[in-house]
């Protein structure tokens, strides 16, 4: 063998490797990625520990107790949080409604409101407009608190300010119903399509109306986050997830941990 043919060989016997490599290549393909869920709970973590900071004030808890005992009458009432010129937390008077609604009060340097619902219904339609409108006004410095007749507390707190004010021009709120005898407007609904879409959650899937509302706000971007209150005193995110359970779909409320 000449040293030209043995060159040949080598090149021939290289090449051979080369393809069989390739060939091992192209049979297990390098494994995709796992793709990360984003985390439900993390955007709201600084705004959830405000809403907890606030709401073991001595002026938060007072209010409260106030809200409280004005709600036995099945009325809403409401009252509002705000600061005096040298900083000191202070609360209003309360407001007292009907059934549905009630005003929330005026106050200096107002910062966040609470009402009752006399229903065991966590934060309305109206509740979370009203609460975007404040939160725009107070360069995102808003906090709505809720308490219900068993004594769950909720809470809507801003987490992307653009989000909520895309959400409020790409879904407008439709005006309430107005009660001329009792001369009451009650609050805004969401546009037709999401209330019914609220009424299948609840209807064909078995959604409560918290997981209804909560996924609500995660699925049109909102960027309002509820929270609720923990039997430790600490707010904490709701967030809803779609589950298949014996072949029927099903959405269910979670709450994030501290």
């Amino acid at each position: 063998m000449t040293w030209y043919q043995a060159g040949i060989k080598r090149s021939a016997t290289l090449f051979l490797l080369a393809a069989v490599l390739l060939a091992g290549s192209c049979l297990h393909p390098p494994a995709a990625p796992v793709p990360v869920l984003p985390d439900p709970c993390a955007e709201a973590t600084i705004a959830a520990k405000k809403a907890t900071l606030f709401s073991k004030h001595i002026v938060y808890s007072t209010a409260l107790a106030a809200i409280t005992r004005a709600a036995v009458d099945q009325n809403e009432h409401a009252v509002s949080f705000g600061r005096t010129f040298s900083d000191s937390l202070i609360h209003s008077a309360i407001s007292n409604g009907v059934a549905n609604t009630t005003i929330v009060p005026a106050i200096t340097h107002r910062f966040a409101d609470l009402h009752n619902h006399p229903g065991n219904r966590p934060p309305s339609s109206g509740d979370l407009y009203h609460f975007i409108d404040q939160a725009m006004t107070n360069n995102g410095r808003y906090q709505k608190f809720i308490v219900l007749p068993n004594g769950t507390q909720y809470a809507l707190v801003l987490v992307n300010a653009t989000a909520a004010e895309m959400f409020n021009i790409r879904y407008p709120r439709v005006r309430g119903i107005r009660d001329t005898l009792a001369q009451t407007q009650y609050q805004p609904t969401f546009p037709k399509a999401l209330v019914e879409e609220i009424n299948q959650l609840k209807g064909w899937y078995g959604a409560s109306e918290e997981a209804a509302m909560a996924l609500i706000l995660q699925k049109y971007n909102t960027g309002v986050a509820l929270l609720k209150r923990g039997d430790d005193g600490n707010f904490k995110k709701v967030y809803t997830m779609k589950q298949e359970k014996d072949g029927t779909l099903i959405y269910t409320a979670y709450t994030c941990p501290d």
